[in-house]
């Protein structure tokens, strides 16, 4: 029922590289000014089979209760946002889980 999802995830598996490094890892991330900018983060341009990747994030405010993840692998890449509006605590477990349990399904 579900093998279309699981090709899917699978394709995901074949090197992820769990949660894509950002600039936001990166210790010398600033926001082009020399001042580091905790509400704004991307990844630079990448490599993929489909071509070529980036993403970037912009927090509105310091508290967030959204979420948001992004897995990369060869063949494949998962986005997901998951809104807040249930509380942060329900988005940051599905951010946390679903990739995961798709993966094992």
């Amino acid at each position: 029922m579900w093998s279309w999802l699981t090709k899917i995830a699978s394709a995901c598996l074949g090197p992820v590289r769990r949660c894509a490094r950002t600039r936001k890892d990166e210790d010398d991330s600033d926001n082009g000014r020399g001042v580091a900018d905790d509400l704004l983060w991307s990844r630079d341009l990448g490599r993929h089979a489909a071509g070529q990747f980036s993403f970037a994030v912009v927090q509105a405010n310091e508290a967030l209760e959204d979420h948001s993840q992004v897995e990369t692998g060869s063949a494949a890449t998962f986005v997901g946002v998951y809104d807040g509006h249930g509380g942060a605590e329900a988005a940051r477990f599905i951010s946390d889980h679903l990739f995961a349990h798709l993966i094992r399904e």
